[in-house]
């Protein structure tokens, strides 16, 4: 037993000598230096041990069994393990060849109806990511010809910003005034952006090259009548003669007249049928009576006009005829300047006044135009300094008008 026992150690403390990779031998050394030192530590180690097991036993005169370091399980459970992962994979392949045999019996049992309209499900979706790729590609194209448009008006202004269209960035640089032949380099170089737009308003009228021209041609231009309106030409009517044309139409300020009294009388009526109907009429007799009324102040207003300006040719006339008489009887030549003339018919106008309502009629004139003179003076008129009105914001400071 002892002896069995002494071998077995013997045998299990010497193994064989396990080669030792050292990186500091030369690649062409085919000797180990320190193999042989390794394998004498090994036996010595191994002969102290099998000689002091040797002495024990010779003491005692019995023999020891000391068990080993080897286990079985290990090797059990490693294999164990090894046929656990083998028959796991076989497994799973064995499941995915079932799914791929049920797969195909369930495909070759579908209807072609079914199959069509997976089909064309496909198709469609397919459809939708490329139109939404295209509509993205697009969104970028519309954003690089905003900036090559944003970049052409700064330019136009004076200000040169470089886009860059295949990167969609955009930098700004200062236009010197002597950089003409580059910037035109740089205008031209790059990929000719769709837009009509003008750069500038000097620039040509661009068309778009989507709208196809006519293909319809004049090759003979036709004789086209240019048709004339001889009231409006110069040739047939010449100088207006003011004079002759009011004697002309010297029957139109008695038409107004007459027009003038029976929309009086017409005005007198609606208002009478407006007051006496009943209430359901009132709407339609009160817009009657305020288009009457409308119809009376035009024919007033016509009629006004015509006998200021009857009043102003005559004053004119007879202020001509003074002249020359005087000029016959050897006075020099006399122009009347603007002020005069004016001066001159603002005198006519008081003096018809005088004749048609009296000094009362004068006087109402001239409050009249006083009023509206001191309304003119209280508006442009500053406020005082330290006065309380205006609502300024300190002393003497700049106030607000107020309006009277």
């Amino acid at each position: 037993m002892a002896k069995g026992s002494t071998s077995k150690l013997k045998a299990r403390a010497a193994p064989p000598p396990k080669h030792v990779e050292d990186d500091y031998l030369d690649s062409d050394s085919e000797v180990d230096e320190f193999a042989e030192d390794y394998d004498s530590q090994e036996d010595n180690q191994s002969e102290q041990l099998g000689s002091e097991e040797e002495e024990e036993e010779e003491e005692d005169g019995t023999g020891r069994w000391e068990a080993d370091d080897w286990n079985e399980n290990d090797d059990d459970n490693s294999d164990s393990e090894g046929g656990s992962q083998n028959d796991s994979d076989q497994e799973d392949d064995d499941e995915e060849d079932v799914q791929l045999k049920q797969l195909q019996n369930d495909l070759t049992s579908l209807p072609l109806s079914t199959l069509a309209k997976a089909q064309k499900s496909l198709s469609s979706y397919a459809k939708q990511r490329s139109s939404s790729s295209s509509s993205a590609s697009s969104k970028e194209d519309k954003l690089l010809a905003i900036k090559a448009k944003l970049a052409q008006l700064q330019k136009g202004k004076g200000k040169a910003v470089a886009v860059d269209p295949y990167s969609g960035s955009s930098t700004r640089q200062v236009d010197d005034r002597g950089s003409d032949g580059d910037s035109a380099s740089d205008s031209d170089s790059g990929p000719e952006q769709g837009s009509t737009k003008r750069g500038h308003k000097h620039a040509p009228t661009a068309m778009s090259t989507k709208k196809q021209v006519s293909r319809n041609r004049q090759v003979v231009d036709l004789h086209k009548p240019q048709r004339r309106d001889p009231r409006f030409s110069s040739v047939s009517a010449g100088n207006l003669d003011a004079h002759l044309h009011s004697a002309s139409y010297s029957f139109l300020p008695s038409m107004l007249k007459e027009e003038l009294s029976s929309l009086k009388i017409a005005l007198a009526q609606a208002q009478k049928i407006e007051r006496t109907c009943p209430w359901a009429e009132k709407a339609a007799r009160t817009a009657e009576r305020e288009k009457i009324e409308l119809d009376l102040a035009r024919v007033r207003t016509r009629l006004v006009k015509s006998q200021n300006e009857e009043r102003e040719r005559n004053v004119l006339a007879r202020m001509k005829k003074e002249e020359r008489e005087k000029r016959e009887q050897g006075k020099g030549a006399w122009y009347m300047k603007k002020s005069e003339k004016r001066d001159l018919l603002l005198i006519s106008k008081f003096e018809s006044l005088e004749a048609q309502g009296g000094k009362s009629a004068v006087k109402k004139a001239m409050e009249k135009k006083r009023k509206k003179i001191a309304s003119k003076e209280k508006k442009s008129r500053p406020f005082a300094k330290g006065s309380g009105g205006g609502g300024g914001v300190g002393e003497g400071g700049a106030r607000k008008r107020q309006r009277v």
